[in-house]
């Protein structure tokens, strides 16, 4: 997960959202001893050398007085593909990137978030509006549910509490089915023994039986001030996700706080024994 010198990519649209994402980045630099790589995708070449300035006036515009070490880039392409394309040629720890929700035509089509975020092997913090800066990533909300891959977002439930000091507030959906009972209570049980042998501050929530855990997962996010959410992504999107929505898009759009999106393995298979 790490590397000798860790890398942010920032995505860029010279939007306020944009301006949001590269002040949380500011932050994570410091805490992660990152280095801040602005990137923007342009639809011809020839613009690669315009853009490139432009990224670093956006830039001091946010933060005039900063002396962190910051990259700029700009490649021909669609965001879709060369946003996902670039963090992993650059070895990316996170994708630190701002998205204005799901408005007009895209509660049609979906959210353009989720799209850039489907399927990368670099994990995303998408943010929206700006870091509270005195207690930031203070107090993470943790959703476990029945699936296998919950074990994969505890491993960066730890990673963020090393650098952060993080309390995991681990939020549990609360199902009536018997057989998916059994397996979110054996991954609740796997979460605290995880936490506790890496003494890990955490605190057990249930989620009300009568509402639809994404939207109890943001409402009780608000409730207790998280300062960020870990959420797993949906494994190999299709369309019909990104029309009636996946889970993990309406808390994108909706939650206000931080997100992160951790896409599960493809080597998942070897975690299986996680939920019994």
């Amino acid at each position: 997960m790490e590397k000798n010198k860790k890398t942010l990519l920032v995505p860029c649209d010279f939007t306020e959202v944009a301006a949001n994402a590269i002040l949380h980045a500011s932050i994570l630099s410091l805490r992660l001893a990152a280095k801040m790589v602005l990137f923007h995708v342009v639809k011809k070449e020839k613009e690669i050398v315009d853009t490139i300035e432009k990224l670093k006036d956006f830039y001091v515009s946010v933060l005039p007085n900063s002396e962190m070490e910051v990259d700029y880039l700009a490649k021909e392409g669609n965001i879709y593909d060369s946003i996902k394309q670039t963090a992993e040629e650059l070895s990316a720890t996170f994708v630190v990137m701002g998205t204005h929700g799901i408005t007009g035509m895209q509660k049609l089509i979906g959210s353009k978030a989720l799209k850039v975020i489907a399927n990368s092997q670099v994990p995303f913090i998408v943010v929206q509006e700006k870091p509270q800066k005195e207690q930031y990533f203070s107090k993470m909300l943790v959703p476990v549910d029945f699936t296998v891959e919950n074990k994969e977002k505890l491993r960066w439930a730890h990673y963020f509490s090393v650098y952060f000091r993080s309390t995991m507030v681990l939020y549990v959906t609360n199902v009536t089915d018997e057989v998916l009972l059994r397996r979110v209570k054996a991954n609740l049980l796997f979460a605290k023994k995880y936490l506790e042998e890496r003494e890990i501050d955490y605190e057990i929530h249930i989620a009300p039986a009568n509402q639809k855990f994404n939207d109890a997962i943001i409402e009780f996010c608000h409730a207790i001030q998280a300062q960020g959410i870990l959420i797993m992504t949906t494994r190999d999107p299709q369309l019909t996700d990104f029309i009636f929505g996946a889970e993990e898009q309406n808390i994108i759009a909706n939650a206000k706080v931080p997100v992160i999106c951790v896409n599960p393995r493809i080597d998942v298979k070897r975690f299986q024994g996680f939920h019994g």
